[in-house]
């Protein structure tokens, strides 16, 4: 599985089963025989470098409300980072959004739902207000949550220098949204329009 990881993220999910089988190191047939179709060793590709790494503990630590949430959040983004800065994390993401988007959206919604909800409700729960995120919440989480992914496609795809203190930047990031998000909610801006 590893070489097919690598070379997947090397030259992306186009690439012809006969190359595949070569830097394998097997026989077109055995490939099949193993994975019954190229697709199917797709999925098995996606499913380990991304949900076989999605540790729940994030989960778990993001709901923990007997510590900060600035803490929770530096924590589980430390974790994160260092889970999706790499080489075939980054491009076989990018490579799986070019190919065939629909691999992505189960990744992205359970990060909807098991990362972005639960701390935007808990922060509008603090300011006393309907605890579901609205579409501008999502979208200023969303943003500020990519920015680590982006990092590592500076990277792994322009091939460009990132910061070498993660946690001081990861604490300057956290810091930064939650400030101003906090303003945000305070000034009404993220609330449905009157119609």
């Amino acid at each position: 599985m590893r070489r097919a990881v690598e070379y997947f993220s090397a030259h992306g999910f186009g690439v012809g089963t006969r190359e595949l089988a070569k830097h394998i190191g097997v026989a077109q047939p055995l490939l099949f025989h193993y994975f019954g179709s190229k697709d199917k060793l797709v999925e098995r590709v996606y499913r380990e470098v991304f949900f076989y790494r999605w540790n729940p503990e994030w989960e778990e630590l993001l709901i923990d409300a007997s510590k900060p949430l600035d803490e929770r959040l530096i924590i589980y983004l430390e974790d994160y980072t260092r889970t999706i800065l790499s080489n075939d994390w980054i491009r076989l993401m990018v490579f799986a959004a070019l190919d065939d988007p629909s691999l992505n959206k189960h990744y992205i919604s359970l990060l909807h739902e098991r990362i972005f909800k639960p701390v935007l409700r808990e922060i509008r729960a603090s300011k006393k207000m309907p605890p579901e995120p609205t579409e501008i919440d999502l979208e200023l989480f969303w943003g500020f949550h990519s920015s680590f992914f982006y990092m590592g496609v500076r990277q792994w795809i322009y091939r460009m220098e990132v910061p070498d203190d993660l946690t001081r930047l990861i604490r300057a990031h956290v810091h930064n949204f939650l400030f101003g998000f906090h303003q945000t909610l305070a000034a009404g801006l993220t609330c449905p329009s009157e119609v």
